[in-house]
Protein backbone atom coordinates (compact mmCIF):
# COMPACT_ATOMS: atom_id res chain seq x y z
CA UNK A 1 0.00 0.00 0.00
CA UNK A 2 1.32 3.42 -0.99
CA UNK A 3 0.61 5.82 1.88
CA UNK A 4 0.15 9.42 0.72
CA UNK A 5 0.15 12.56 2.83
CA UNK A 6 -1.55 15.78 1.74
CA UNK A 7 -0.07 19.10 2.80
CA UNK A 8 -2.35 22.09 2.49
CA UNK A 9 -6.10 21.98 3.02
CA UNK A 10 -7.22 25.38 1.74
CA UNK A 11 -7.42 24.19 -1.86
CA UNK A 12 -10.31 22.19 -3.34
CA UNK A 13 -7.60 19.99 -4.84
CA UNK A 14 -7.11 18.48 -1.38
CA UNK A 15 -10.74 17.29 -1.43
CA UNK A 16 -10.46 16.05 -5.00
CA UNK A 17 -7.27 14.03 -4.68
CA UNK A 18 -8.15 12.44 -1.34
CA UNK A 19 -11.67 11.54 -2.50
CA UNK A 20 -10.43 9.98 -5.75
CA UNK A 21 -8.07 7.77 -3.81
CA UNK A 22 -9.97 6.98 -0.59
CA UNK A 23 -13.58 6.77 -1.72
CA UNK A 24 -14.80 3.97 -4.02
CA UNK A 25 -16.42 4.77 -7.35
CA UNK A 26 -20.12 5.30 -6.68
CA UNK A 27 -21.10 3.39 -9.84
CA UNK A 28 -18.77 0.38 -9.62
CA UNK A 29 -18.07 0.26 -5.88
CA UNK A 30 -14.38 -0.26 -6.68
CA UNK A 31 -11.46 1.91 -5.63
CA UNK A 32 -9.76 3.73 -8.52
CA UNK A 33 -6.35 3.26 -6.86
CA UNK A 34 -6.73 0.16 -4.68
CA UNK A 35 -3.05 0.05 -3.76
CA UNK A 36 -2.96 3.66 -2.55
CA UNK A 37 -4.43 5.53 0.41
CA UNK A 38 -4.29 9.10 1.68
CA UNK A 39 -3.50 8.49 5.33
CA UNK A 40 -2.46 11.90 6.68
CA UNK A 41 -3.20 15.57 6.13
CA UNK A 42 -1.76 18.85 7.36
CA UNK A 43 -3.33 22.27 6.97
CA UNK A 44 -2.93 25.72 8.46
CA UNK A 45 -6.68 26.20 8.97
CA UNK A 46 -8.01 23.80 11.60
CA UNK A 47 -11.68 23.82 10.61
CA UNK A 48 -10.96 23.48 6.91
CA UNK A 49 -8.46 20.67 7.52
CA UNK A 50 -11.05 18.74 9.53
CA UNK A 51 -13.55 19.26 6.71
CA UNK A 52 -11.18 17.85 4.09
CA UNK A 53 -10.30 14.91 6.33
CA UNK A 54 -13.99 14.09 6.69
CA UNK A 55 -14.75 14.50 2.98
CA UNK A 56 -11.74 12.46 1.87
CA UNK A 57 -11.90 9.86 4.68
CA UNK A 58 -8.38 10.74 5.86
CA UNK A 59 -7.64 9.03 9.16
CA UNK A 60 -4.96 11.27 10.66
CA UNK A 61 -4.59 15.04 10.96
CA UNK A 62 -1.08 16.11 11.96
CA UNK A 63 -0.13 19.34 13.69
CA UNK A 64 3.18 19.53 11.85
CA UNK A 65 4.17 18.12 8.44
CA UNK A 66 7.31 16.60 9.97
CA UNK A 67 5.05 14.03 11.65
CA UNK A 68 4.50 12.51 8.23
CA UNK A 69 8.17 11.66 7.73
CA UNK A 70 8.54 7.93 8.28
CA UNK A 71 4.77 7.45 8.16
CA UNK A 72 4.00 8.15 4.50
CA UNK A 73 5.51 6.96 1.24
CA UNK A 74 4.79 10.14 -0.75
CA UNK A 75 3.27 13.59 -0.34
CA UNK A 76 1.16 15.98 -2.38
CA UNK A 77 1.63 19.67 -1.54
CA UNK A 78 -1.46 21.54 -2.65
CA UNK A 79 -1.53 25.00 -1.02
CA UNK A 80 -3.31 27.62 -3.11
CA UNK A 81 -0.38 30.02 -2.80
CA UNK A 82 2.61 28.73 -4.73
CA UNK A 83 4.91 30.82 -2.55
CA UNK A 84 4.43 28.19 0.20
CA UNK A 85 5.40 25.17 -1.86
CA UNK A 86 9.19 25.19 -1.66
CA UNK A 87 9.43 25.49 2.12
CA UNK A 88 7.17 22.49 2.64
CA UNK A 89 8.79 20.40 -0.09
CA UNK A 90 12.41 20.64 1.08
CA UNK A 91 12.18 18.46 4.23
CA UNK A 92 10.52 15.65 2.29
CA UNK A 93 13.00 15.76 -0.57
CA UNK A 94 15.83 15.63 1.97
CA UNK A 95 14.14 12.66 3.64
CA UNK A 96 13.83 10.80 0.32
CA UNK A 97 10.03 11.03 0.21
CA UNK A 98 8.57 11.69 -3.29
CA UNK A 99 6.89 15.07 -3.72
CA UNK A 100 4.07 16.25 -5.95
CA UNK A 101 3.93 20.06 -6.03
CA UNK A 102 0.55 21.32 -7.17
CA UNK A 103 0.19 24.32 -9.45
CA UNK A 104 1.89 26.68 -9.47
CA UNK A 105 4.98 24.49 -9.10
CA UNK A 106 6.66 27.52 -7.53
CA UNK A 107 6.31 31.25 -8.12
CA UNK A 108 10.06 31.78 -8.04
CA UNK A 109 12.63 30.72 -10.64
CA UNK A 110 15.28 30.38 -7.95
CA UNK A 111 13.08 28.21 -5.73
CA UNK A 112 12.29 25.96 -8.69
CA UNK A 113 16.00 25.59 -9.43
CA UNK A 114 16.75 24.88 -5.78
CA UNK A 115 14.10 22.15 -5.53
CA UNK A 116 15.20 20.54 -8.78
CA UNK A 117 18.82 20.51 -7.64
CA UNK A 118 17.79 19.01 -4.29
CA UNK A 119 15.80 16.33 -6.12
CA UNK A 120 18.87 15.45 -8.17
CA UNK A 121 21.19 15.44 -5.15
CA UNK A 122 18.96 13.16 -3.09
CA UNK A 123 17.59 11.07 -5.95
CA UNK A 124 14.08 11.85 -4.71
CA UNK A 125 11.10 12.10 -7.06
CA UNK A 126 9.88 15.66 -7.65
CA UNK A 127 7.02 16.30 -10.04
CA UNK A 128 3.66 18.05 -10.32
CA UNK A 129 2.29 21.30 -11.71
CA UNK A 130 -1.07 21.72 -13.39
CA UNK A 131 -2.99 18.49 -13.99
CA UNK A 132 -4.70 20.18 -16.96
CA UNK A 133 -1.67 19.52 -19.16
CA UNK A 134 -2.50 15.80 -19.08
CA UNK A 135 -6.04 16.21 -20.44
CA UNK A 136 -6.99 14.51 -23.71
CA UNK A 137 -7.64 17.76 -25.57
CA UNK A 138 -4.11 18.98 -24.86
CA UNK A 139 -2.62 15.66 -25.97
CA UNK A 140 -4.65 15.81 -29.20
CA UNK A 141 -3.51 19.37 -29.89
CA UNK A 142 0.08 18.30 -29.34
CA UNK A 143 -0.38 15.40 -31.74
CA UNK A 144 -1.95 17.62 -34.42
CA UNK A 145 0.87 20.16 -34.19
CA UNK A 146 3.74 17.68 -34.09
CA UNK A 147 2.41 15.62 -36.98
CA UNK A 148 1.02 18.49 -39.08
CA UNK A 149 -2.47 16.98 -39.00
CA UNK A 150 -5.18 19.16 -40.58
CA UNK A 151 -3.15 22.39 -40.38
CA UNK A 152 0.09 21.67 -42.20
CA UNK A 153 2.93 23.77 -40.83
CA UNK A 154 1.84 25.67 -37.71
CA UNK A 155 1.95 29.46 -37.92
CA UNK A 156 0.13 30.70 -34.82
CA UNK A 157 -2.33 29.72 -32.10
CA UNK A 158 -4.52 31.30 -29.43
CA UNK A 159 -5.65 29.76 -26.16
CA UNK A 160 -7.75 31.16 -23.30
CA UNK A 161 -8.30 30.12 -19.70
CA UNK A 162 -9.27 31.78 -16.40
CA UNK A 163 -6.67 33.97 -14.74
CA UNK A 164 -6.71 37.06 -12.53
CA UNK A 165 -3.97 39.60 -12.04
CA UNK A 166 -4.99 40.36 -8.46
CA UNK A 167 -6.00 37.83 -5.80
CA UNK A 168 -4.83 36.75 -2.35
CA UNK A 169 -3.01 33.69 -3.69
CA UNK A 170 -0.20 35.34 -5.62
CA UNK A 171 -2.04 37.00 -8.48
CA UNK A 172 -1.56 35.58 -11.97
CA UNK A 173 0.47 32.67 -10.59
CA UNK A 174 -2.60 31.16 -8.91
CA UNK A 175 -4.62 30.24 -11.99
CA UNK A 176 -2.27 31.37 -14.72
CA UNK A 177 -0.14 28.27 -14.25
CA UNK A 178 -2.89 26.17 -15.86
CA UNK A 179 -2.84 28.09 -19.13
CA UNK A 180 0.95 28.29 -19.27
CA UNK A 181 1.38 24.55 -18.70
CA UNK A 182 -1.33 23.56 -21.17
CA UNK A 183 0.22 25.77 -23.84
CA UNK A 184 3.70 24.39 -23.25
CA UNK A 185 2.43 20.80 -23.31
CA UNK A 186 0.67 21.42 -26.63
CA UNK A 187 3.17 23.63 -28.43
CA UNK A 188 6.52 22.90 -26.83
CA UNK A 189 8.78 24.09 -24.05
CA UNK A 190 11.39 25.77 -26.24
CA UNK A 191 9.98 29.31 -26.04
CA UNK A 192 12.30 32.15 -27.05
CA UNK A 193 10.62 35.20 -25.52
CA UNK A 194 7.32 36.65 -24.37
CA UNK A 195 5.63 40.04 -24.46
CA UNK A 196 2.60 40.64 -22.26
CA UNK A 197 0.22 43.41 -21.29
CA UNK A 198 -2.82 43.94 -19.10
CA UNK A 199 -6.10 45.29 -20.50
CA UNK A 200 -9.44 45.66 -18.70
CA UNK A 201 -8.11 43.45 -15.93
CA UNK A 202 -7.16 40.59 -18.25
CA UNK A 203 -3.65 39.61 -19.34
CA UNK A 204 -2.61 38.96 -22.93
CA UNK A 205 0.74 37.28 -23.59
CA UNK A 206 2.38 36.60 -26.95
CA UNK A 207 4.82 33.72 -26.62
CA UNK A 208 7.40 33.51 -29.41
CA UNK A 209 8.85 30.23 -30.65
CA UNK A 210 11.40 29.78 -33.42
CA UNK A 211 8.83 29.27 -36.20
CA UNK A 212 5.49 30.39 -34.73
CA UNK A 213 3.90 32.32 -31.89
CA UNK A 214 1.12 31.56 -29.41
CA UNK A 215 -1.21 34.12 -27.83
CA UNK A 216 -2.37 33.33 -24.30
CA UNK A 217 -5.48 35.09 -22.98
CA UNK A 218 -5.82 35.00 -19.18
CA UNK A 219 -9.47 36.02 -18.73
CA UNK A 220 -11.15 36.58 -15.39
CA UNK A 221 -14.16 34.29 -15.18
CA UNK A 222 -13.52 32.61 -18.53
CA UNK A 223 -16.03 29.78 -19.03
CA UNK A 224 -15.67 28.63 -22.65
CA UNK A 225 -12.00 27.75 -22.96
CA UNK A 226 -10.87 27.16 -26.53
CA UNK A 227 -7.69 26.75 -28.53
CA UNK A 228 -7.41 27.70 -32.19
CA UNK A 229 -4.37 26.67 -34.23
CA UNK A 230 -3.66 28.14 -37.66
CA UNK A 231 -1.29 26.54 -40.16
CA UNK A 232 -0.40 27.04 -43.80
CA UNK A 233 -2.92 24.36 -44.86
CA UNK A 234 -5.78 24.75 -42.42
CA UNK A 235 -7.18 25.71 -39.04
CA UNK A 236 -8.39 23.65 -36.09
CA UNK A 237 -10.40 24.67 -33.05
CA UNK A 238 -10.72 22.60 -29.92
CA UNK A 239 -12.78 23.16 -26.78
CA UNK A 240 -10.64 22.48 -23.72
CA UNK A 241 -12.39 19.94 -21.49
CA UNK A 242 -10.58 19.61 -18.15
CA UNK A 243 -13.23 17.68 -16.22
CA UNK A 244 -10.94 14.65 -15.82
CA UNK A 245 -7.84 16.67 -14.92
CA UNK A 246 -7.58 15.47 -11.32
CA UNK A 247 -7.80 11.85 -12.39
CA UNK A 248 -5.24 12.30 -15.17
CA UNK A 249 -2.84 14.01 -12.78
CA UNK A 250 -3.23 11.30 -10.15
CA UNK A 251 -2.71 8.62 -12.78
CA UNK A 252 0.61 10.21 -13.70
CA UNK A 253 1.78 10.65 -10.10
CA UNK A 254 0.94 7.11 -9.06
CA UNK A 255 2.63 5.72 -12.19
CA UNK A 256 5.66 7.78 -11.24
CA UNK A 257 5.68 6.41 -7.69
CA UNK A 258 5.69 2.89 -9.09
CA UNK A 259 8.13 3.39 -11.97
CA UNK A 260 10.37 6.17 -10.71
CA UNK A 261 9.96 7.97 -14.07
CA UNK A 262 8.52 11.50 -13.90
CA UNK A 263 5.95 12.41 -16.60
CA UNK A 264 7.46 15.83 -17.36
CA UNK A 265 11.20 16.45 -17.14
CA UNK A 266 12.57 18.97 -14.68
CA UNK A 267 13.80 21.29 -17.40
CA UNK A 268 10.27 21.42 -18.81
CA UNK A 269 8.72 22.04 -15.40
CA UNK A 270 11.21 24.85 -14.89
CA UNK A 271 10.38 26.29 -18.32
CA UNK A 272 6.76 26.80 -17.26
CA UNK A 273 7.81 28.56 -14.06
CA UNK A 274 10.18 30.80 -16.01
CA UNK A 275 7.52 31.60 -18.63
CA UNK A 276 4.93 32.61 -16.03
CA UNK A 277 7.47 34.83 -14.27
CA UNK A 278 8.47 36.35 -17.60
CA UNK A 279 4.82 37.16 -18.36
CA UNK A 280 4.50 38.96 -15.03
CA UNK A 281 7.80 40.80 -15.63
CA UNK A 282 6.69 41.84 -19.11
CA UNK A 283 3.38 43.24 -17.83
CA UNK A 284 5.21 45.17 -15.13
CA UNK A 285 7.95 46.54 -17.38
CA UNK A 286 6.21 46.79 -20.74
CA UNK A 287 9.18 45.01 -22.32
CA UNK A 288 9.65 41.74 -24.17
CA UNK A 289 11.40 39.20 -21.93
CA UNK A 290 13.81 36.56 -23.19
CA UNK A 291 13.62 32.99 -21.90
CA UNK A 292 16.83 31.16 -21.07
CA UNK A 293 15.75 27.77 -19.70
CA UNK A 294 17.25 25.78 -16.87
Amino acid sequence: MIRIGIIGSDNSHADAFSSLINIPNEKTGAFEYPDCKVTMIYGTEEARTKEVAEIGKIETIVSDPSEMIGNVDAVMIVFRHGGLHAQYAKPFLKAGIPVWLDKPFTISNEEAKELIELSKETGTILTGGSTCKFCYDILMLKNDVENNYYIGKMQTATMNFPGTWENEYGGLYFYGAHLVEMACAAFGYDMKSVWATKHNGDVIAVVKYENYHVTLNFIDGSVHNVCQVIGDQGTIERRLNITLAYRHGLDEYIKTLKSGVIPVSHDKLYATVELLNAIVDSVNTGKEVELKGL
